[in-house]
């Protein structure tokens, strides 16, 4: 397969969010048919209609093993499997820009066999197509899904694996988008803006804060550790902060963790809320904390540090501009002088991924996992490499 080719297949596990105006949502529905064709021989390569079990798609979360105490029937773990496929094709599928501006929406129908001896997905087909790209875009998931991993609990009759048909219809629908989402904590946050948050008096000021209010923990000065705190944080309307989520890049520890929430939540009133329609909305912006140790001996540790993020730096400015063999040399260079920043072993393993370097990919991210214990792309570790 092409290696251009090869990388749009992949190009689904980027992580990537579009916040304009106007976003497309794509609402999927799962049936089944198939086609009954009587065998001829001792081996059954029938097509069969209607089977004992019918196949659906095996995602790890959805296996009662990895949930001690989850006494899940059959039908709980197709609906939970059936749910988590819904959801990756809805985060992965592309509305066409032909058929954004002509208008087009409806329900693609692809089916597919699912073999039993593979548990993959073959004989992908257009059956029904609405135009403008739709049913290419549908066929490009599916079978990039297949490609990345995604296997499916193949149909029983009578005891016995059997291949069966599936027509997936894939509903493509234009809606206009809200500027806004609401959080599981019940926050309505602003995707959209008028006028973006910022911090009184600007990025200066807010860098004078950062170096003036950021302990380094005493306990841990003589350890020489550096590295990045990163913290989503919500602008409040009233200017001050809610930290939702914490990714110590690092394994830093929780000292740092503790004080990296201390310097954000020091700064409530400091910050200039986001407006939209005229009035002030909540908004998410991200904080990133570096903790250097300032001990004379520490020096060579921060001159590393410091040498890293700057190759970091120009790898990523080499892949914006297309270049993704070179951004990976510099995360090469960078991760040489810190092995352990689970930021750039991230970065090298999703660029390798895109090039289609599986196992290259899977030793960054299962080296992430291994470091952090958990991951913040879970998800895509798991369909990409397994456990």
């Amino acid at each position: 397969m092409p290696e251009k080719k090869r990388a749009e297949l992949l190009q689904y596990l980027r992580t990537e969010s579009f916040f304009d105006m106007k976003s497309y949502i794509v609402t999927l529905s799962l049936c089944f048919f198939s086609l009954f064709i009587t065998a001829q021989t001792a081996i059954d390569t029938s097509i069969y209609d209607v089977a004992d079990v019918m196949p659906f798609p095996l995602l790890k979360n959805c296996i009662p093993e990895r949930h001690p105490g989850w006494n899940a029937d059959a039908d709980s773990i197709r609906q939970c499997a059936e749910s988590q496929f819904f959801s990756i094709l809805a985060a992965n599928i592309r509305y066409p820009e032909e058929a954004r501006t002509n208008n087009i929406q409806g329900s693609v129908v692809v089916s597919c066999v699912v073999e039993p001896s593979t548990g993959r997905m073959t004989n992908l087909k257009l059956l029904k197509d609405i135009g403008g790209g739709c049913g290419a875009e549908a066929l490009r998931v599916l079978r990039a899904l297949d490609e990345a991993g995604l296997h499916w609990q193949a149909g029983m009759l009578s005891g016995k694996p059997v291949r069966v048909r599936h027509a997936l219809p894939i509903r493509f629908r234009l809606q206009e988008a809200l500027p806004y989402y609401v959080s599981v904590d019940g926050d309505t946050i602003y995707t959209v803006f008028e006028k973006s948050p910022n911090f009184k008096g600007g990025v200066d000021s807010l860098m004078k804060f950062v170096l003036n209010q950021l302990d380094y923990p005493v306990s841990w000065d003589d350890s020489c550790k550096t590295g990045i705190i990163e913290m989503a944080a919500i602008i409040q309307t009233d200017g001050t902060l809610k930290v939702t989520n914490q990714l110590d890049f690092n394994n830093l520890g929780m000292d740092f963790q503790f004080e990296a929430l201390r310097l954000v939540r020091k700064s409530a009133g400091m910050w200039i809320p986001a407006e939209y329609g005229g009035k002030a909305v909540k908004a998410t912006i991200p904080l990133r904390v570096v903790f250097k140790s300032t001990y004379q001996g520490c020096a060579n540790i921060n001159t590393k540090f410091d040498q890293a993020m700057i190759l970091a730096d120009e790898g990523a400015t080499l892949l914006e501009q297309e270049k993704p063999e070179e951004a990976i040399q510099k995360w090469n260079e960078a991760i040489a002088l810190q092995p352990n920043n689970c930021e750039l072993l991230y970065y090298r393993g999703t660029t390798n991924m895109n090039q289609n370097r599986r196992e290259e990919a899977c030793k960054d991210y299962n080296r992430v996992k291994e470091l952090l214990g958990v991951t913040w792309f879970e998800e895509v570790r798991r369909l990409v490499c397994g456990f």
